[in-house]
């Protein structure tokens, strides 16, 4: 800030002036211009540069149309320029303590943005592909640039906004890798359970049960514990051999010798 004779005044480079008379604003100087101010009546409130500034914003557990929670990294560039506040603004930002009040505007307004207007009229997977990408970019920079102008924050209404991350939630992430997991393991245990189908599709149902019940005998000889396999009881069937609903509380085979013990569920295959 250049001061001559205490009469003169040009803003510091790149930079917008504040002047107040008699303790009230008066006008805005703009960067390079050098202006006359009356001594004892004008003053120079302050001065806010129109340099380029980084917001960094994290969002956690938003919502998409499948409700989906998602956690969210933006990257926003943004510059402040006080001679595009609306006058119904004016007063309130010109009583701004620091210029981390208009980052803070930005957090408020791109979260509810996320939260209420763009993410939950989306899926996940069409926010994860490549042209998803681009839109959300073009939407949130198009919709915060809007909110935030009337304050005096000006981003390029395309490419204001950056997503820097986008991903399912911790939780989300965690069930998704118990059903893969689960997934793997029901299809071992089917895989090596194909024999034994094979062995009793053709045969009738008492030499069926039988022939189960031996292997069911075997797999106990091995791991030394009864796998859990609801079998029916002669009741679940009528005399035409029509199978009838299962009953809460099924008959299991007794095979002589062996002992049941509490445990967690194992399948014919082991697991």
């Amino acid at each position: 800030m250049d001061r001559i004779a205490n009469i003169l005044y040009r803003p510091t480079e790149n930079h917008v002036g504040v002047i107040y008379r008699n303790g009230r604003f008066h006008r805005l100087v703009d960067p390079d211009s050098l202006v006359f101010t009356i001594p004892w009546f004008e003053s120079i409130s302050r001065e806010i540069g129109l340099d380029m500034h980084t917001a960094r914003v994290s969002l956690k557990d938003v919502y998409t149309r499948e409700k989906i929670a998602i956690d969210l990294e933006f990257k926003i560039f943004y510059l402040v320029d006080l001679r595009k506040v609306d006058a119904a603004h004016r007063t309130q930002v010109l009583r701004f303590s620091s210029e981390n009040a208009w980052e803070e505007i930005i957090r408020t307004q791109i979260n509810d943005i996320s939260r209420n207007s763009i993410f939950i009229s989306q899926t996940f997977d069409e926010l994860s592909t490549r042209e998803g990408q681009r839109f959300l970019k073009r939407r949130l920079s198009s919709e915060l640039a809007e909110r935030v102008q009337g304050f005096g924050i000006v981003l390029n209404p395309r490419f204001g906004v950056n997503v820097v991350n986008l991903q399912p939630n911790e939780e989300f992430r965690k069930a998704l890798m118990d059903a893969s997991a689960a997934s793997s393991l029901g299809s071992a245990a089917a895989s090596r359970l194909t024999p034994l189908q094979d062995l009793l599709r053709d045969q009738d149902r008492e030499k069926a049960l039988s022939n189960l019940i031996l292997q069911i005998a075997s797999a106990i000889t091995k791991s030394g514990e009864v796998p859990d396999v609801i079998l029916p009881s002669a009741d679940d069937y009528s005399s035409d051999g029509i199978s009838r609903p299962h009953r809460q509380n099924l008959n299991t085979p007794n095979i002589t010798g062996f002992t049941v013990v509490a445990r967690k569920p194992k399948s014919i295959a082991g697991d």
